[in-house]
C-alpha cells in the first residue's frame, strides 16, 4: 500500500471514528443504567470540610449540587436534585462539570451518580489507534486487529476459567494461555512458516525458562520477603495472581525480542546466502547486546509510572522507604527483573535457533 493510499485510508477511518464518537456520545442505548445529563451551566460547589492529618496532608471536603435530567429508562424526561460530596485530590471521589453526561442508577426511586459516560472516549480511542496502524503498517494493520481481537477474546475465557477454578489451576490455565497466545499471535502475523516457528520456539524456551529458574529461587528461599498481600483487588489467592501475572508480563517481553532477533537474522539469510553457523550466531548476539539494554530500560520506567502514584501516597503518609518498598514496589521489582532474565535468556535462545535452523536454510538457498 503506497503512501497516499495509507494516509487517505488512515484519515477515513478517523473521520468515521469521530463520527462514531459522536454518536455514541449522544446515544442512551449502550447502557443498562438510566443515562443522565448535568442541567447547570454553573453548578453549586460549597466547601464543607477542611481535612489535614497527622503527617499535614491537607484536603478538603467539597459538596456540588447538580441539576441531573434523566435521558433514558422509566424515568425519562425527569429533573432530580443531587448532591454530589468530593475532595479536590479526587483520589477516592468525583467531581462532575456543567452539561456533562453520567451513568446513573436508581435506589428507592432516588437518583446515584456512579460515574461519567465515558464509552465515547473508549470508541474515540480505538479509532485514533486503528488511524495510526494503517498509517504505519498499511495492509498489515488488518491482521495486526484481528490478533488484538482474538487474543481480547483468549484473554477473557482464560480469566472465566481462572475464577471458576479460584486460582488453583495456575501453572496449566496461563501456562496453557501463554502457548495460545504465542502461536494464534505469530501466526497471524507472520503466517505459518519457518521464520515463525523459529520464533514461536525461542519465545516459549525464554519464557518458560527464565520463569522456572525465577520461581525455583523462590522455593529455595521459602518465598522470603515477599508480600503477596499487596496485590491489589485480591479477590482470590494473591500469590496465584502474582504468577499469572509474571508470566503473562513475562511473554510480552520475550516475544518482542525473539521476534525482532529471528526477523533480523532471517532477512540477513535472504541477503547473504553463505552465511556459515559462527556469522549467524555472532550477528545475533550482537543484535541482542544492542536491544537488550533499551528493552529492559522500558520494562523498568512502565513499573515506575504504575507505581509512582502508590509510592507517594506511603510516603505522604510518613511511611519508610523500606516499609514502602515492600508494599508499593517489591511486587513490580520482582515482576521486572524476572521479565529482565527473560530478555537475557532469550537472546542466547532466539540466536541459537535461528542459528541452527537458518543456516541449513541458507545452505539449501546455496545448493540451489
Amino acid at each position: 500500500m503506497h503512501l497516499k493510499n495509507k494516509t487517505i485510508a488512515s484519515l477515513i477511518v478517523l473521520a468515521i471514528g469521530i463520527i462514531l464518537s459522536i454518536w455514541v456520545y449522544f446515544s442512551t442505548s449502550f447502557s443498562p443504567n438510566p443515562i443522565g445529563q448535568v442541567q447547570d451551566s454553573h453548578i453549586k460547589d460549597v466547601l464543607v470540610n477542611k481535612t489535614q492529618d497527622s503527617y499535614e496532608n491537607k484536603d478538603e471536603v467539597r459538596e456540588q449540587t447538580l441539576h441531573i435530567k434523566i435521558l433514558s429508562g422509566k424515568h425519562k424526561s425527569k429533573i432530580y436534585v443531587v448532591k454530589n460530596s468530593y475532595s479536590p485530590s479526587q483520589a477516592m471521589t468525583q467531581k462532575y462539570y456543567p452539561h456533562q453526561r453520567l451513568i446513573v442508577t436508581f435506589i428507592k426511586n432516588k437518583p446515584k451518580i456512579m460515574s461519567p459516560k465515558r464509552d465515547w472516549v473508549v470508541v474515540f480511542s480505538i479509532a485514533l489507534v486503528l488511524s495510526l496502524l494503517i498509517y504505519i503498517s498499511g495492509k498489515h494493520s488488518i491482521l495486526l486487529t484481528f490478533s488484538m481481537i482474538l487474543n481480547s477474546l483468549i484473554f477473557y475465557f482464560v480469566i472465566r476459567l481462572d475464577i471458576a477454578e479460584n486460582g488453583t489451576q495456575i501453572f496449566a490455565i496461563y501456562g496453557a494461555a501463554v502457548v495460545l497466545f504465542t502461536i494464534i499471535s505469530l501466526i497471524i502475523v507472520q503466517g505459518l512458516n519457518k521464520k515463525m516457528l523459529i520464533t514461536a520456539l525461542a519465545t516459549l524456551v525464554g519464557v518458560f525458562v527464565s520463569f522456572g529458574i525465577c520461581y525455583l529461587i523462590m522455593r529455595l528461599t521459602h518465598e522470603s520477603g515477599i508480600k503477596y498481600e499487596a496485590v491489589d483487588y485480591a479477590t482470590q489467592d494473591p500469590r496465584s495472581l502474582f504468577l499469572a501475572q509474571t508470566l503473562l508480563g513475562v511473554l510480552g517481553a520475550v516475544m518482542d525480542e525473539a521476534t525482532d532477533i529471528v526477523s533480523s537474522l532471517y532477512a540477513l539469510c535472504h541477503h547473504r546466502k553463505d552465511l556459515t553457523f559462527k556469522e549467524l550466531f555472532l550477528s545475533g548476539r550482537t543484535l541482542g547486546q544492542e536491544i537488550m539494554g533499551p528493552l529492559i530500560n522500558v520494562l523498568v520506567l512502565i513499573f515506575m509510572a504504575e507505581a509512582l502514584p502508590m509510592t507517594i501516597l506511603y510516603l505522604r503518609d510518613n511511611n519508610t522507604l523500606v516499609y514502602t518498598f515492600q508494599f508499593a514496589l517489591s511486587l513490580g521489582v520482582i515482576q521486572s527483573l524476572i521479565s529482565a532474565v527473560g530478555i537475557v535468556l532469550t537472546v542466547i535462545f532466539a540466536t541459537l535457533a535461528s542459528s541452527v535452523f537458518l543456516e541449513k536454510f541458507s545452505l539449501k538457498k546455496v545448493g540451489q
